[in-house]
């Protein structure tokens, strides 16, 4: 197969060296043309001119999605089509001699670019089973005091008690950990950190550039998920001991203050104070946490009537007030989105502005970024203060910021924050292990079919896509049931069966924050961040995963010396 290609492997183009996520497309031509191209990933947007050739000559391409593309001569189309072009590979199209054909003909063949995820999976894995390996030797070599020093704490570590605690609040010593949740929680703050240093570079691995969902998309849902799960625990162990509910809701409001406050400084860094981002992720989860805190200490309930008759229905009994708070944030938030226009744009408008047109052909939407919500967000905040990057400006190249983390989507990203308070509910007003799997398990698929349902099983249909730009409704309630059933399946594997310990996830999840504030603050500097002229996938994985494992050191280190440190 490889023998029919010439130049196999080769990485440049007429003399331009090819970066990665980039191909050469070589059009054969006996007069000028003109090359136009789009992503289609750029819904509904027109053609751009790419290049303007007068002879034969080469174009290069992005292959981060599939490209519509039309090659023009000086009176009319010669030919259009669409082709999803490969990483390193080279390609021709010859529209010499009135030719008509603009399928694309491989040159050489491009790289295997996914080849090095699957090559980390499996070095990672590989590490793992050795240090599984090593132990079990170790455990039967070594026995007595070296067993005792080294291991046996690692092996008790279920139910185990805190002993030393770096916190700005005294914690309860009797207070348990439920293991799942902090796997869950060091799991999702892993990978935050992977996607944030880069990702390798993965469009997989990168935000959707507006509708759609990827990986780099459900990672910051999943940790106000888990957040919504400690917080219910944590009140509910402070509110059963006595603790006066406006006590209890001021320690929520200062916790949220703090956290909003580093958020702030984390954007503040290489910032002057007219440009400082006010909304950021810290300050996303600091409100989702302050409005869900005060609604658990208003309304928890610190005894249980387990009843059996009603055992169908107690979850939803023991939270049925704060559900019923949260359906009516979330109303407000697709009321205001879906019927109020910002000025100059149609109404229940929710897309990228720029090069993004409607169904009926307007192009008058470049100044409407984000529909209602932008406009709330640059009007309120203003917009130097606002996130200046995104994936979606490669492609809609949109004149208006827009902030993923703005106001309006705090009411719907409290519905996240709720669904992981709900699980914990479940844990406490249920006792049987395969009650509280089946009401996860439960929610979980309630939540998925009914978010599929208002994006209509697709990408961007739907009165309601999803989108993370937008924290949409949609996004909110698919996120949310994927958390549910990783909860599930987490507990049943860790908890319930113990057959497996979580290391080292469990570890990080429980200095999740401190390792996420100083992986923001130091993910510039060596070693966390290696310079690498013209750079590879491979590359680039390998310096953003050794930037995760560094800091899932940290949280094995900061374990062995029993060192918690929370806001």
């Amino acid at each position: 197969m490889l023998g029919q290609f010439n130049n196999v492997g080769v990485r440049n183009c007429n003399g331009t060296k090819l970066r990665y996520d980039q191909a050469c497309l070589e059009i054969i031509t006996d007069g000028p043309v003109t090359f136009w191209s789009q992503y289609e990933e750029c819904e509904d947007c027109m053609l751009l001119e790419t290049a303007n050739l007068k002879k034969s000559g080469p174009v290069v391409l992005e292959t981060i999605s599939p490209i519509r593309y039309a090659i023009q001569s000086e009176d009319n189309e010669i030919c259009n089509g669409t082709y999803e072009f490969e990483e390193f590979g080279q390609y021709s199209i010859n529209v010499a001699n009135d030719s008509h054909n603009c399928q694309p003909r491989m040159t050489a063949e491009p790289d295997a670019a996914y080849l090095p995820i699957l090559t980390a999976v499996v070095v990672l894995l590989s590490l793992a089973t050795l240090w599984y390996i090593v132990k079990g030797i170790l455990k039967i070599i070594i026995a007595g005091r070296f067993y005792s020093r080294y291991f046996a704490r690692e092996d008790n570590e279920l139910g185990s008690e805190t002993r030393v605690i770096v916190t700005s609040e005294p914690r309860s010593p009797t207070r348990s950990r439920l293991r799942s949740l902090d796997i869950f929680r060091g799991f999702s703050i892993a990978l935050m950190i992977f996607v944030n240093a880069g990702g390798g570079g993965y469009s997989i691995f990168t935000h959707a550039a507006w509708n759609g969902l990827t990986v780099a998309d459900v990672v910051f849902p999943w940790f106000a998920f888990a957040m919504g799960e400690s917080l219910v625990l944590s009140l509910n162990a402070r509110l059963r001991t006595s603790l006066p509910r406006i006590a209890a809701l001021k320690q929520v409001a200062q916790r949220s203050l703090l956290m909003s406050i580093v958020g702030i400084c984390l954007s503040s860094v290489n910032a002057s104070w007219y440009d400082v981002r006010w909304p950021g992720v810290l300050q996303r989860l600091a409100a989702m946490y302050l409005i869900v805190g005060a609604l658990e200490c208003a309304f928890m309930r610190t005894s249980q009537n387990i009843t059996p008759g009603r055992s169908l229905f107690r979850d939803v009994a023991a939270g049925w007030q704060q559900w019923l708070a949260t359906v009516l944030l979330v109303a407000i938030q697709v009321c205001i989105t879906l019927t109020v226009s910002a000025p100059g744009c149609p109404r229940g408008y929710v897309g990228p502005g720029g090069l993004h047109r409607t169904a009926l052909g307007d192009f008058s939407l470049v100044n409407c970024t984000g529909g209602i919500a932008g406009y709330i967000d640059r009007l309120i905040l203003g917009s130097s203060h606002l996130y200046k990057g995104g994936s979606f400006r490669k492609i809609y190249m949109p004149l208006q910021p827009h902030d993923p983390e703005g106001l309006l989507g705090i009411l719907s990203g409290v519905l996240v924050v709720q669904a992981g308070a709900h699980a914990t509910r479940i844990m406490l007003v249920y006792n049987h292990a395969r009650a509280r799997i089946m009401r996860w398990v439960f929610w979980s698929i309630v939540f998925s079919v009914v978010g599929g349902a208002l994006c209509e099983f697709s990408k961007n249909g739907g009165p309601i896509p999803i989108n993370k730009n937008l924290w949409s409704v949609s996004y909110c309630l698919v996120t949310a049931g994927m958390a549910f059933f990783i909860q599930a399946v987490l507990y049943f594997l860790v908890d319930l069966k113990t057959k497996w310990g979580g290391r080292p996830l469990y570890y990080a999840g429980q200095n999740a924050l401190f390792l996420y504030i100083g992986s923001e603050l130091l993910k510039r500097h060596f070693p966390l961040y290696w310079h690498v002229p013209a750079p590879t996938h491979s590359q680039l994985l390998a310096t953003h995963a050794t930037a995760m494992l560094i800091w899932l050191a940290v949280g094995v280190a900061l374990h062995r010396k029993r060192i918690f440190i929370t806001l």
